[in-house]
């Protein structure tokens, strides 16, 4: 695909963490960064996907100095045995050390970081949290309570506050600062478009015009990963119709969901031009209400992982809730409630950037 005429050296809305691409947030970004230098020991970001937790969690690590002691976990560890590789990893052991068997274990894992860093201020940041268990996430408490000087961060869909608040009271306890990231403002939203497109040679927002970033703004809602996906999906089309600008009248028509990813039995859905009223979403039949409910704590769901969540005694079987929660999916998408995405044989469901924003307001 060619850029050249917008002089651009590559596509600027890949899917990538770039730190020193990062915006919006002060208030969140602050609240974290205030964390860290008043030493306290636990935070809690939460987000819906695609809301910038991962990059706002790599923005601090490319942020804070080296005179601080940094580890960024892209993913929790499945079990509290593997919190010992990951410290002795990135710490590193002696060959001596291994060759007699002197490697910590969970129990002298705190004394021993404290051994590595004397003093240094360290700082833990984990993303994805919401997937690992109590247990490595009680010994996390554990290690964060033992280790001197350390500040940890954990990042995760919105769903992970509600999971420590009910399983891990003595965590939940230990949590002084609770940041949440909602969405990008308009002018944030048309600051991360311009970073990116200059970055790859480009000028302002061009090709995009001032309508067309309107738009962009009302259909992903400001959700930075939405953005990026849109733009992306914008460029290429205007590159193989050889448009010169991308207005707003090309992006009416776009599909939420490429044709390529939808069954040929399946209709086209589109983006409802107007986000719900609240009258709307109150007057939402109640199994409606419960699924979008369920979405809003997680993201790209089957519709048999939602209807596990259901009262399945209302139904005579599974797979009769499994096929009602099919046509309320079905009636939700058609009116702009729920996305979809195709991932190998199924279909993933997750909440329209404009509902997320309306779960994220609450």
């Amino acid at each position: 695909m060619s850029y050249e005429k917008w002089e651009w050296s590559g596509n600027p809305f890949i899917l990538k963490i770039e730190p020193k691409l990062f915006v919006g947030y002060e208030e969140q970004v602050k609240a974290l960064l205030k964390h860290v230098e008043d030493k306290h020991k636990i935070a809690i970001l939460t987000g819906s996907t695609g809301a910038g937790k991962s990059h706002t969690l790599k923005w601090m690590e490319s942020f804070l100095g080296d005179d601080v002691a940094k580890m960024y976990l892209t993913k929790p560890p499945k079990d509290p045995e593997e919190l010992v590789r990951i410290f002795t990893d990135h710490f590193g052991t002696s060959l001596l050390s291994r060759l007699l068997g002197r490697e910590p274990s969970l129990y002298t894992l705190a004394g021993w970081v404290n051994g590595r860093l004397k003093g240094t201020p360290f700082v833990l940041l984990v993303d994805e949290a919401h997937e690992t268990n109590r247990d490595v996430l009680e010994w996390m408490r554990v290690l964060v309570d033992q280790i001197d000087s350390v500040s940890m961060i954990l990042a995760g869909l919105p769903g992970l506050e509600d999971k420590v608040r009910d399983e891990l009271p003595t965590l939940d306890q230990r949590i002084t600062s609770r940041v949440k990231l909602t969405a990008l403002t308009k002018e944030d939203m048309r600051l991360l478009m311009q970073k990116r497109i200059e970055a790859v040679g480009g000028q302002g927002i061009k090709p995009f015009t001032d309508g067309a970033l309107d738009m962009i703004y009302q259909r992903t809602g400001g959700f930075p990963r939405e953005v990026l996906k849109m733009c992306d999906r914008l460029v290429g089309e205007a590159s193989e119709k050889n448009w010169d600008v991308i207005e707003a009248t090309n992006i009416t028509e776009m599909r939420s969901v490429p044709e390529s990813e939808i069954k040929s039995d399946e209709p086209v859905v589109t983006f409802s031009p107007k986000p719900p009223s609240e009258d709307q979403i109150t007057n939402l039949p109640y199994r409606q209400k419960q699924l979008l409910e369920s979405l809003s704590k997680t993201d790209w769901l089957t519709p048999t992982a939602l209807a596990e969540q259901l009262d399945l005694a209302a139904y005579t079987s599974k797979s009769h809730a499994i096929r009602s929660v099919n046509n309320i999916l079905h009636r939700l998408m058609l009116d702009g409630f729920v996305q979809r995405e195709s991932r190998g044989k199924a279909f993933m469901y997750a909440l329209t950037p404009r509902m997320r924003t309306h779960f994220v307001q609450q």
